[in-house]
């Protein structure tokens, strides 16, 4: 069976015309993550004597690693000079001012605002925020264990597990993990790649009338049908794990560090609700394998659509309009309060931040189920039905069928 695989596997993807738009996408993707760091960092202006870029890393080494109020104290002493000196707009705006670091006061403050005080600020005041979310959730326990509310009772207290203890002790550079973490590019890639590769693996044959050869052969019929969604599955898995180390390799490259991977997820402004107590590198391996799944799952169902027609072409803009309705749909729902739209839809594996992002329930036989727990799971659930619809499906071998008669 292995050897089947294989075989179905190097004949269906090891194709010049996959090989080839495989590399062009990841060019693509590589190009679109450096253009994110030219377009929106402010640390792009080389290594001059005034440059933000130099000026940030020479205080970074100062201000990094745990946050002390002794290192607040140091950093207020040198902004709130700046903040007073332009507060009332009147300061100079040359360039080549000799008593600052960037050539200007506004600048100065601006650069010391944005990648040190803001930042500092958001770790410092994180702890008492997400304590008073957790003590919120407590007292909500309590009340509603006294109306005999059990559900909520339990959403409740799942609030309170998630919320209690958060803290962020340490400074750290976070600009390219945030940018990496809010980076979508790649999907559109991976869909499309995925699409034109597994459109194929039942089309090709059909369109040889091999497909009727394979009935008579001892391993053809439903045996290479398993085989080939096997080999799908490797094949899409690949892809799809490939794009997320390439993101993250591309943001690392184009941003000159890893620094910050070590953050709480929380870290971020836009999942300070995240319904996961877990580091930036930790959610990066679990966004991987959410992304996996759900690019599993829509290829299950590109297969299944693929396996009835004998030209490529048809399937091939069937599979595109199920992608764009998938996407619209999950775009649209993406940030509202119905969560099970976003539950069933397995696009919003792909872009999980959506899940991850927000804690957010469902209700599931009176017990809250986080929604990127309940969607892996209906994601794992559908992706196996179509899986064994299309091993069902497909034609039996003549000669299995001949045994059983006999």
């Amino acid at each position: 069976m292995i050897r089947l695989i294989r075989y179905e596997f190097i004949k269906q993807f090891r194709k010049r015309s996959i090989l080839a738009l495989f590399v062009v996408f990841s060019l693509a993707s590589l190009f679109k993550i450096y253009g994110e760091y030219r377009s929106y960092s402010y640390l792009t202006d080389g290594n001059g004597e005034r440059s933000w870029h130099m000026h940030h890393w020479q205080l970074y080494e100062e201000y990094r690693g745990e946050i002390t109020p002794e290192k607040i104290e140091r950093l207020l002493a040198v902004y709130q000079p700046l903040v007073e000196a332009t507060s009332d707009m009147t300061a100079s705006t040359a360039t080549d001012d000799p008593d600052t670091m960037t050539g200007n006061l506004y600048s100065d403050r601006n650069l010391l605002d944005r990648y040190f005080v803001q930042p500092m600020q958001y770790f410092y005041e994180y702890s008492g925020r997400s304590e008073q979310v957790a003590n919120r959730a407590r007292q909500n326990a309590a009340l509603y264990g006294e109306r005999g509310a059990v559900y909520q009772q339990r959403k409740s207290g799942a609030i309170y597990n998630l919320y209690a203890g958060r803290t962020i002790p340490a400074f750290s550079y976070r600009e390219m993990c945030n940018y990496y973490l809010n980076y979508d590019f790649s999907i559109v890639l991976t869909l499309l790649l995925c699409l034109y590769g597994i459109i194929g693996t039942f089309v090709s044959e059909k369109e040889t009338q091999m497909d009727m050869l394979l009935l008579v052969s001892p391993g053809g019929g439903r045996k290479t049908a398993l085989a080939k969604i096997l080999a799908a599955t490797l094949f899409l898995l690949l892809i799809s794990l490939w794009f997320s180390l390439l993101d993250l390799i591309g943001f690392a490259a184009s941003f000159q560090t890893f620094e910050g991977l070590a953050l709480p997820v929380f870290a971020i402004p836009n999942f300070a609700e995240s319904s996961v107590n877990i580091s930036i590198f930790q959610y990066v391996l679990l966004s991987a394998a959410l992304k996996c799944a759900g690019t599993w799952v829509i290829g299950m169902l590109w297969l299944l659509v693929s396996m009835f027609w004998k030209n490529a072409l048809l399937p091939f803009v069937m599979g595109l309009s199920l992608c764009m309705a998938l996407t619209v749909s999950g775009a649209a729902r993406a940030y509202s309060n119905f969560v099970w739209p976003k539950v069933l839809n397995p696009y919003s594996l792909l872009t999980n931040r959506v899940l991850l992002g927000k804690t957010e329930f469902v209700n599931l036989g009176g017990f809250p189920i986080l929604t990127w727990q309940a969607a892996i799971c209906f994601a794992l659930i559908a992706g196996l039905v179509l899986a064994a619809a299309i091993y069902f499906l497909s034609a039996e071998n003549y000669h299995r069928c001949v045994r059983r008669a006999k």
